[in-house]
């Protein structure tokens, strides 16, 4: 295989990849509409809604989970996406052909 045409071959999936996506950023949605609100704001605001009332407090919900207490945190996580993944699958493809 010829340099040329091994950047000519770089060149196609690199813009393949590139435009791997447009087809879900073409698709526009529509502008949320704005709907009114019937009650006015300064007595929406006035009072919390029930729901928010009648949660607990954070340290009710601590003390009811006794391991929380035994929580230790700095885990390390490797999150490997799709994208990782062809860029390393490109990258093994090239030096596999060459």
């Amino acid at each position: 295989m010829t340099k040329q045409r091994l950047m000519r071959a770089i060149a196609t999936v690199g813009l393949g990849l590139a435009l791997a996506g447009t087809p879900a950023l073409a698709v526009a949605a529509p502008p949320a509409a704005r709907v009114e609100s019937p009650t006015p704001v300064a007595a929406r605001d006035a009072a919390p809604p029930d729901a928010i009332a009648q949660q607990p407090s954070y340290a009710a919900r601590e003390a009811t989970n006794p391991r929380a207490a035994d929580f230790k945190g700095g885990g390390v996580g490797i999150y490997i996406g799709g994208s990782t993944l062809a860029v390393v699958l490109v990258i093994v493809l090239v030096v596999v052909l060459l």
